[in-house]
């Protein structure tokens, strides 16, 4: 589990990224975070894919930079040297004119991101991250953003992303590799809830309540058959899972891309 004081060095930014190049109109972003090697890795990937950045060490400078300057995005990190991420937050969305805030911070406890969730981000990703994933990321708000009218949150319409696996709640739509895939009701409900809690394990009688409710009176196995036919739908090879894993004796998790090569 990655801490603020083990920040990811500039290698762990731009892992893969010379593969990895991304063509789109300029967009202008402002990166916060007092770390001067992850400040200057950020700025690389981003300009790398095309975007204008500027970067901003303290908390005071970014709300001072985005109000007179007009950026498409703001990447803010939370721990800051004199206010932290979530003021910073807080202020910005104080202001009349909207711009997307993606929290990218080592802080990866639930309640940190639940603050900054209702402080007013859009997304919240931890670190250390996959540069591809956090670029994907980036490529759907700005599709999003090209698609709703000035002023529109897009917090509720983000996709969650999770290897080759992407699902869109707000149209009930999932893609793999950028494909759609035809999921039944409670296929689509178990990969919500492993997508939106990934790394953890849910135990079988755990999802019975969650997904077919307290007066379910079938058999348990019935969430075996279904995780089947969702791994048949989502993996390259159903008999060896890569994302939706068993866990011997306790249950079923989704494991990410990144933290599989983290183990």
């Amino acid at each position: 589990m990655s801490t603020y004081n083990d920040p990811p060095t500039v290698p762990d930014v731009l892992r893969g990224l010379s593969q990895h190049r991304y063509t789109m109109p300029a967009r202008h972003i402002l990166i916060v975070d007092d770390e001067e090697a992850v400040a200057s890795a950020l700025r690389t990937l981003l300009t790398h894919a095309g975007y204008d950045v500027a970067i901003a060490h303290a908390g005071s400078d970014a709300v001072t930079q985005a109000a007179s300057t007009s950026y498409d995005l703001i990447l803010l990190d939370i721990m800051l040297p004199d206010i932290d991420g979530y003021e910073v937050c807080r202020r910005i969305r104080q202001w009349p004119d909207y711009v997307p805030i993606v929290m990218l911070t080592a802080r990866d406890e639930p309640l940190d991101k639940l603050l900054g969730l209702e402080t007013g981000a859009d997304l919240y990703l931890t670190k250390p991250f996959e540069p591809r994933e956090l670029l994907a990321h980036l490529k759907a708000i700005f599709r999003l953003l090209d698609h709703q009218p000035p002023g529109a949150r897009l917090n509720r319409h983000l996709p969650v992303m999770c290897g080759p696996v992407t699902l869109w709640d707000e149209q009930h739509r999932v893609e793999l590799n950028g494909r759609p895939i035809d999921l039944s009701p409670k296929e689509y409900e178990l990969l919500r809830l492993f997508m939106q809690h990934p790394g953890r394990v849910f135990g079988r009688e755990t999802l019975l309540r969650r997904i077919w409710g307290y007066d379910f009176s079938g058999d348990s196995r019935t969430v075996d058959v279904h995780l089947q036919r969702l791994r048949a739908k989502i993996e390259a090879d159903p008999s060896q899972p890569q994302l939706l894993r068993t866990v011997r004796g306790f249950g079923y998790q989704l494991v990410t891309p990144t933290e599989d090569a983290a183990s």
